[in-house]
């Protein structure tokens, strides 16, 4: 997928070398704290904040009840179905260059969410919006095991209803009802709000909540229950579900092997379908837990948040358009920037989710491909998440398996591959083997691919060579792979690599070139880039160049999607 320095898959060694650097003059005047943070009740549960204006000042972060709710350009911002009693405001001032002030004074005010219908408060002045009422009567229903339906009465005058399921805003629907699947144990909470024909919004209805056990009895689902009018509680990646309750019935799970290094999920000697005879498990994550496992996993890709010796630096590839989350990184700009708004990795106690959601932080396009975390940051249009290997597992040969759910959304690019251990100046012939690679407006296709470099050295990033396997390395059988998990694997042996779905052998390649090195995994979630928008005769889109992914009516129908992945297995020849 790399084609020239600094752009495409296999530009991204060329990339990590610091080879195409982007020179930042150093600011070093701090911009100023705001001054004087006031608000005023407006309605019932509806607060005004505002701050005097900061000289240098280009956007706000806001911090509400002390968590951060939004970044805005404007010294003001309205809070809606805050908690009734005393609601509390401070506020960051963001230059330019993103540089952040100290944070404000803490101002607090009284909420009183009993006058909810037209009255403003008696204590204070201002006007309500007219009778487009929230939604009302908000409620879940168990769907199945993992499943909830939510449902909620009618607005007169609403063309949608926007729906937000544990804090995250999910998805537009002109229905009254929505399905969310996959979740794990435990609570769960909803909210939803109407919308007009002219985009305006009513207030957020009253909160749902419903708590899902570990079975499903159709004949008595769970329900939701106490209902109130705040915001949902925060239930997502950061923070844990109610643990599993482990079945006591069930054999403790045989010891690990003497050759365990400690890559193999314990977990994976109970799974029945683990593979003996000519293979031994080598390394494994099962994804039963409710966090990233940072003995086997890297939050990022290599090259992408790279140390450079005087600041992390971040890289655009294939001219995506997603900037990578990572909440294992050293980086702790990256960390209270982004994790905030996002943390790409969800786990619901069997299986990971990756999803890709739509960037708060953007401005505008700058045309960069590295930089700064900040410079990089505000030109993407989405975040989204990676893991690999890198620098903790390798191996040569042997079976690289996953079970995965495609998203089968447009502008996704979902991969599962494999790419080299080694660096320019340390041998390497910047070997890639592509296991599952899709576009996500066509999810009856799968691509395989082998990647590599000749005459590679520490100053040249070496001559490409693309090798389709045979019959054509594009796979389409009539299935739809978005609708249920399938099986994407490798078997790699000395100058021959056979590529599978769900077992099914579906291409193979004889290339004594892949023998070259070891090779680590990876797992990504990216979105738009220059494949989506090749034309159709090569699997992208085939849109006009002023129509490049993602143009706005992409982003009207964006819905968050997630690649989910089940487990992840290598194995070694006996």
């Amino acid at each position: 997928m790399i084609k020239t320095l600094c752009a495409g898959r296999l530009a991204m060694q060329a990339a990590s070398t610091g080879l195409c650097l982007l020179l930042i003059p150093a600011f070093t005047q701090a911009v100023d704290a705001p001054n004087n943070p006031r608000g005023s009740v407006i309605a019932g549960g509806t607060v005004k904040w505002e701050w005097d204006w900061v000289p240098d000042a280009a956007r706000y972060d806001v911090i509400v009840n002390n968590e951060y709710v939004t970044t805005t350009p404007d010294p003001h911002y309205t809070s809606r179905n805050l908690s009734q009693g005393e609601n509390s405001l401070q506020v960051k001032a963001i230059d330019g260059n993103w540089n952040y002030s100290n944070i404000s004074a803490e101002f607090r005010i009284n909420v009183d969410n009993s006058h909810s219908n037209g009255q403003t408060s008696a204590n204070n002045n201002g006007s309500v919006a007219s009778g487009f009422a929230a939604p009302s009567d908000p409620r879940g229903t168990q769907n199945g095991l993992g499943s909830v339906l939510w449902q909620w009465n009618a607005v007169s005058g609403a063309t949608q209803y926007e729906v937000t399921i544990d804090g995250q805003a999910q998805t537009l629907t002109g229905s009254t009802e929505l399905i969310s699947n996959n979740l794990w144990t435990g609570d769960h909470s909803m909210t939803v709000r109407a919308l007009d024909s002219n985009s305006n919004y009513t207030g957020r209805s009253a909160t749902a909540k419903i708590e899902l056990p570990a079975v499903y009895d159709s004949s008595n689902p769970a329900r939701s229950y106490a209902v109130g009018n705040a915001e949902p509680t925060l239930v997502n990646s950061t923070t844990q579900p109610p643990s599993v309750v482990t079945d006591t019935s069930v054999s403790p799970p045989p010891p690990a092997p003497v050759s365990d290094t400690g890559m193999i999920d314990p977990v994976s000697w109970t799974k029945p379908d683990i593979l003996g005879g000519q293979w031994e498990l080598s390394f494994s994550d099962e994804f039963d837990g409710y966090s990233l496992n940072s003995a086997r996993w890297n939050g990022q890709l290599r090259w992408d948040g790279d140390w450079n010796g005087e600041r992390y630096e971040y890289r655009i590839i294939n001219g995506e358009s997603q900037m990578y989350v990572n909440p294992l990184t050293a980086d702790q700009a990256h960390r209270d920037l982004l994790l905030p708004r996002h943390n790409p990795f969800e786990f619901n106690g069997s299986r990971l989710a990756i999803r890709a959601v739509r960037n708060p932080l953007r401005e505008g396009d700058f045309g960069i491909d590295h930089g700064p975390l900040r410079d990089v940051v505000r030109q993407q249009q989405f975040l989204s998440g990676a893991i690999t290997t890198y620098d903790k597992f390798n191996q040569k040969y042997g079976r690289f398996e996953a079970r995965i759910k495609i998203p089968g959304t447009v502008g996704t690019f979902p991969a599962f591959w494999l790419y080299h251990q080694n660096r320019r100046w340390e041998g390497t012939q910047r070997t890639e083997i592509d296991i599952m690679e899709n576009l996500g407006h066509a999810p009856q296709y799968i691509y395989n691919s082998f990647h590599y470099h000749n005459n590679v050295s520490a100053s040249y990033s070496g001559d490409a060579n693309f090798i389709k396997p045979s019959p054509s390395g594009q796979i389409f059988t009539g299935t739809d792979y978005s609708r249920n998990y399938h099986t994407y694997a490798v078997e790699w042996s000395p100058g021959y690599v056979a590529w599978f779905i769900d077992n099914q052998k579906v291409s193979e390649m004889y290339n004594g070139a892949v023998d070259y090195e070891n090779l680590y995994l990876l797992l990504n979630l990216a979105m738009g880039g220059n494949w989506t928008n090749f034309p159709t005769n090569s699997g992208g889109l085939g849109r006009p160049a002023n129509e490049r992914y993602p143009a706005s009516y992409d982003l009207d129908n964006f819905n968050n999607p997630a690649l989910e992945i089940d487990y992840v297995r290598v194995y070694r020849p006996r």
